[in-house]
């Protein structure tokens, strides 16, 4: 029987396909060799969002800054002391302030409350959350997103409280 670790996992990253990589590489060097005016849309794209983010993360890094100093002398203990240990895993609760600093759209390490909306507060994109911080998140405390469907908390997770609900109330 293997022994429990007393230490919380940290995130491992799935690895990439490599069949899918060589396939996109050589369909990629194809265009590139064919038709390479092709190639100048997917560039334009990347240069455009590249441009969008240069302008606006001066904004954003003001915000999260303002934010901190709002919360200075807060951390993940406050955050902790806002759910009951007896009732919430704590697990969970240390996963969720973690991977939500890895999420967040700046350098800083924000002081988080469980009352923060993820999306007006925390600045997050729906589909990162989606796609990202709920794997994460499974991953690092053993929870199965199986039948998330019949989670109490499904679609309703806007804040951060109700994302460490949703995690404690999915199958180990």
């Amino acid at each position: 029987m293997k022994k429990a670790s007393r230490f919380m996992p940290e995130y491992n990253a799935k690895k990439a396909n490599k069949p899918a990589l060589l396939v996109l590489s050589a369909v990629v060097l194809v265009v590139f060799i064919y038709q390479p005016v092709f190639l100048l849309i997917p560039l334009g794209v990347a240069v455009l969002v590249m441009l969008c983010v240069a302008i606006e993360q001066p904004g954003i890094e003001k915000y999260f800054q303002n934010l901190c100093e709002d919360r200075k002398g807060l951390s993940i203990c406050d955050f902790s002391r806002e759910f009951d240990p007896k009732v919430v895993d704590t697990w969970i609760i240390r996963a969720v302030y973690e991977q939500l600093q890895v999420a967040l759209p700046t350098k800083q390490k924000v002081p988080i409350r469980a009352s923060d909306s993820l999306f007006d507060t925390l600045k997050l994109d729906e589909d990162d959350i989606e796609l990202d911080l709920v794997e994460e998140v499974a991953q690092r405390t053993g929870r199965s997103l199986s039948e998330y469907k019949n989670n109490p908390y499904y679609g309703k997770v806007t804040t951060v409280q109700n994302l460490v609900l949703f995690f404690n109330h999915q199958a180990r």
